[in-house]
C-alpha cells in the first residue's frame, strides 16, 4: 500500500513538473512569436514612407520624359514649318531684280522678276534675312564723281618743240602736288604738263562708264564696276573693277577707231575725297621719253 502511494506521489510530481515545462515551453514560444510580429509591423512602417517616396519619383520621371519628348515633338514640327517653301512678290524700287539677286541667290529657291518686281520660291526660315537684305540693297543708289588727271612728265628738259600748252611750271592743285612730290623719290621727274581736269560721274553699282579726257593726246577713260563700300561719311572707300585709258590713233577701213592701250588695271580702291596714282605709262609716239601719269580722286555725291 505504501508502495503504491510512493508512485502515486511520483508520477504526480512528473506530471506537475511537465505541466510546468510545457507552460514554459509555451510561454517562451508565445514571447518569440509576439516579437516576431512587431519586428513585421515595424518593417511595414519603415518600408511604406519609402515606397510612397519612390512613386512619386516614379511619377516625376515619367511626367518629365512626356515633357521632353513633347519638346522633342513641337521642335520637330517647328523645323518642319521653317523648312516650308512659300512663294513671295516683292516691289523694286531702285535695283533690278538681276542685281539683287547677284547678292541674295543663296536664300532663295528659285525666283523671277523684272526690272520692277521680283517673284521668289523661298524657305519660312529664310525670308526675314532675305527681307532685311532687300531692304539693305533696294535703296537710292549714290553717285561717284571722279576727277581725272592725266599728266605728261619727262625726266631730262626737252629735246624738240612739243607744241601745244606751255609746261606746267606751278601746280595749284595741293593734293595733286603732294600726289606727284611723293613720286619724285622714284622717277624724279623735273617737267610737267598738267591737263585740265576732267569729270566723270558714275553711279554706284554702275557696270561701266566711259569719257574721253580733256587732253589734246585723244585719251578715252573706261571705269567698271564702281562700288561705294561702309557707310560713315569721310571713311568710306571707292572700289573699282578695272580702269583702262586708251589713245585713239585712227579709225579702220571698216569705220571703227583703234589706238593704245596706255593703262589696264584691275581692283582699285581709293579713299573718298582722296588721289590715287593709277599708273604710269610711256607715250607711243610724238614724246621722246616722255612719260603719261594718270591720277584720279573721288567724291561721293
Amino acid at each position: 500500500m505504501k508502495n503504491t502511494m510512493k508512485f502515486a506521489v511520483v508520477l504526480l510530481l512528473v506530471g506537475l513538473m511537465g505541466a510546468s515545462g510545457a507552460a514554459a515551453l509555451f510561454a517562451g514560444q508565445t514571447t518569440t512569436v509576439s516579437t516576431q510580429g512587431e519586428a513585421v509591423k515595424a518593417a511595414s512602417a519603415e518600408t511604406a514612407p519609402q515606397t510612397a517616396q519612390e512613386k512619386q519619383e516614379r511619377e516625376k520621371a515619367q511626367a518629365e520624359q512626356q515633357k521632353a519628348y513633347q519638346a522633342e515633338v513641337e521642335k520637330r514640327k517647328a523645323e518642319a514649318e521653317l523648312n516650308t517653301a512659300v512663294v513671295k512678290t516683292y516691289a523694286l524700287k531702285f535695283i533690278s531684280a538681276t542685281e539683287l539677286m547677284r547678292s541674295a541667290k543663296f536664300y532663295v529657291l528659285e525666283s523671277t522678276g523684272t526690272e520692277s518686281s521680283l517673284t521668289v520660291r523661298i524657305q519660312k526660315r529664310n525670308i526675314a534675312d532675305f527681307e532685311a537684305l532687300l531692304k539693305k540693297l533696294d535703296v537710292e543708289k549714290k553717285n561717284v564723281q571722279f576727277q581725272v588727271y592725266a599728266i605728261l612728265a619727262l625726266k631730262d628738259d626737252p629735246v624738240e618743240n612739243l607744241g601745244g600748252p606751255a609746261e606746267t611750271k606751278e601746280i595749284t592743285d595741293k593734293d595733286l602736288k603732294r600726289v606727284l612730290d611723293e613720286m619724285k623719290g622714284i622717277w624724279n621727274f623735273k617737267h610737267y604738263w598738267v591737263d585740265s581736269p576732267s569729270f566723270l560721274i558714275a553711279k554706284d553699282g554702275s557696270g561701266s562708264t566711259r569719257a574721253k579726257l580733256v587732253s589734246r593726246y585723244d585719251l578715252e577713260l573706261t571705269l567698271r564696276n564702281v562700288q561705294i563700300r561702309g557707310d560713315e561719311p569721310g571713311k568710306r572707300i571707292i572700289s573699282v573693277g578695272e580702269i583702262g585709258l586708251t589713245q585713239k590713233r585712227g579709225i579702220s577701213t571698216g569705220g571703227e577707231s583703234f589706238g593704245d592701250t596706255l593703262i589696264d588695271t584691275n581692283d582699285i580702291t581709293l579713299k573718298e575725297k582722296g588721289y590715287l596714282v593709277v599708273g604710269v605709262s610711256g607715250m607711243p609716239a610724238g614724246w621722246r621719253n616722255g612719260a603719261l601719269i594718270l591720277v584720279i580722286s573721288a567724291e561721293i555725291k
